[in-house]
């Protein structure tokens, strides 16, 4: 079986969303030979795959767990939360809560919507 280097399965993700890598540079406003580096490198730093992550619209959680699991730690103390990186039990509780306060904004459009007719249909 062939080992792929991080930089390597970066560039075979980019390469496989046909993602130009002119237009990767631009939309992560990084040089292309920055981006070569990258693809050439042993690691990579969380920051440099989640930004690639974003920029092409693919999840590196599963070619780089222990990145996705670092960074999620890192993001819940600091009071954020990012939902490429929730997984399991907490995963979950995150989506339970973003439904019910979805679920009370809906009801508070709701509400609006409702006095609004009312109003228009009363002129």
């Amino acid at each position: 079986m062939i080992q792929f280097n991080a930089g390597q399965l970066v560039e075979l993700a980019v390469r496989r969303q046909n993602i130009n890598i002119s237009e990767l540079s631009r939309k992560m406003n990084v040089n292309r030979r920055t981006l070569y580096n990258w693809f050439r490198q042993e690691t990579l730093s969380s920051s440099v795959i989640y930004s690639i992550s974003q920029a092409i619209g693919y999840d590196f959680s599963n070619e780089f767990p222990e990145q996705f699991f670092k960074t999620r730690s890192n993001s819940m103390k600091a009071g954020q939360r990012d939902d490429a990186f929730i997984s399991g039990e907490d995963a979950k509780e995150y989506w339970m809560k973003k439904y019910i306060s979805l679920l009370e904004d809906y009801k508070v459009l709701l509400e609006k919507s409702k006095t609004l007719k009312t109003v228009l249909n009363d002129d």
